[in-house]
């Protein structure tokens, strides 16, 4: 087997083929953390809670989903070598699992948009201050977009070592920029006045807001679900693919939130692009902007590698060429550019979506490996692709997980409609990603247990 057979195929990755310790994950993950985003996440919070109510809910929602979260996709993926939608063949069945993959991709779409889209936004804003431009106009916006997406490609082409250095360089840098944001805005305004600032649009319900607040970063945390086990596959070790998450992913995006809470508070603003030179004045203000900007192509690339690794699941992509293959996922996340403003503006129902979808996945593989399984996989079984072996179920699919993440996504939606935020009563005790995620697990346990394992099928481990 050629290297690349694993680091841009589906085969295992040997031991000796990956290319990233701890170190190198962590400043993949901070990469990936410390891009616009985290900064729009805590200024979408200004919106519902203070800066009390937004650290706990920080706090809480995102560790418990970026630990939920990294506990399914990279122990596997390190464990085996694998893309994570490989393993996720024996839970959904050989065919079956291309439904998660659509689902994912779908996501991943969003972000690559949401991405170049804040790379056009904090370039519109230094082309303003340099020049008479109106940084209110799309223009610049949609231009700098696809000069974002242009770059992601070039990197993202020449595979994952080229991401490691690119993260190893921009990280360290990132890191300073939040002590940089957070000092500037701790000069400009006391302790005490940073913890009195009132939120932007808060419902009457205080408990509603911190609710949805929590709701909200348990869909950061959960979002990261498409891509990691992708890229853990490429880590040394099962220690180097797990921790990274909680200290890039966790602890340095939470960090990112909690930054962009403050200045969302104090300035009564969400987008971090548009507060960032008032804030810093003029030069300071440009030097972050265009740190940030670039920041945001670190996190395309690593989307888009592992996005495009899990495509490959499709018999017409496995042997593409791996440069058109990212090319072409690129280009078609392009039109989403072209409405940088209906982007932001749903930047809300877009995180509360990936509740919606990766909770249930999340409870249903955890289940399914460490408890039904046992933490074994057959590798051989997840790459045949013909009837009579473990992971075909029923023609490809195994209709009962299937069944299981449909019904606790229904239940989701019962729970709190991510569109209109709508809730029952359950929501304010249990969120609405919680019971999702439990009820797509213990349905799994009890159809496996029923149906699947009695009819001898999915290879589980007996008992």
């Amino acid at each position: 087997m050629s290297k690349d057979d694993g680091t841009f195929g589906l085969l295992p990755v040997l031991p000796e083929e990956r290319v990233w310790n701890g170190f190198d994950f962590s400043m993949v993950n901070i990469g990936l953390a410390i891009a616009t985003w985290g900064f729009l996440i805590g200024g979408t919070l200004s919106e519902f809670v203070d800066l009390k109510m937004g650290i706990a809910a920080s706090i809480a929602g995102n560790t418990l989903a970026v630990m939920l979260m990294a506990l399914v996709t990279t122990l596997p993926s390190t464990k085996y070598g694998i893309d994570q939608y490989v393993s996720f063949r024996s839970v959904f069945g050989i065919q079956g699992v291309k439904l998660t993959l659509a689902v994912m991709v779908l996501v991943e779409f969003g972000w690559c948009a949401v991405l170049a889209i804040m790379f056009g936004r904090a370039s519109s804003n230094i082309l303003g201050e340099v020049t008479n431009i109106s940084s209110r106009s799309v223009v610049p916006v949609i231009i700098f977009g696809f000069i974002a997406i242009a770059i992601s490609w070039l990197i993202v082409a020449k595979g994952p070592v080229s991401i490691k250095w690119l993260n190893r360089i921009v990280a360290p840098g990132l890191v300073l920029i939040l002590v940089i944001m957070l000092g500037i805005l701790l000069s400009k305004y006391s302790v005490s006045e940073v913890f009195s600032f009132k939120p932007s649009s808060p419902n009457p319900n205080l408990w509603w807001n911190y609710m949805i607040a929590f709701e909200l970063n348990l869909g950061a945390g959960l979002s990261w679900w498409p891509i990691m086990g992708g890229l853990s596959r490429l880590c040394k070790t099962q220690r180097a693919g797990f921790w990274p998450n909680l200290i890039g992913l966790n602890f340095f995006a939470v960090f990112g939130q909690i930054v962009g809470l403050m200045a969302g508070l104090a300035l009564g603003v969400s987008d971090p692009t548009e507060w960032m030179v008032p804030l810093g004045g003029a030069v300071l203000g440009i030097i972050v902007l265009v740190f940030i900007a670039f920041a945001n192509i670190t996190s395309i690339t690593s989307l888009v590698f592992s996005t495009s690794m899990a495509l490959k699941q499709i018999k017409r992509i496995e042997r593409m060429d791996w440069s058109k293959l990212t090319f072409y996922f690129l280009l078609l996340t392009i039109p989403l550019i072209f409405f940088p403003d209906e982007v932001y503006s749903h930047f809300n129902t877009f995180l509360a979506i990936c509740g919606t979808f990766f909770g249930p996945l999340s409870g249903i593989y955890f289940v399914d490996y460490f408890i039904l399984r046992k933490r074994r996989l057959d590798i051989r079984s997840l790459y045949f692709t013909h009837s009579g072996k473990p992971y075909y179920y029923w023609g490809g699919f195994n209709w009962s997980a299937i069944a299981a993440f449909v019904i606790a996504t229904a239940a989701y939606f019962i729970i709190l409609n991510p569109i209109t935020f709508d809730n029952s009563t359950v929501f304010l005790y249990l969120s609405a990603s919680i019971p999702a995620t439990i009820f797509g697990g213990v349905l799994h346990y009890i159809f496996s247990m029923m149906i699947v394992i009695p009819k001898k099928l999915g290879g589980y481990v007996k008992s």
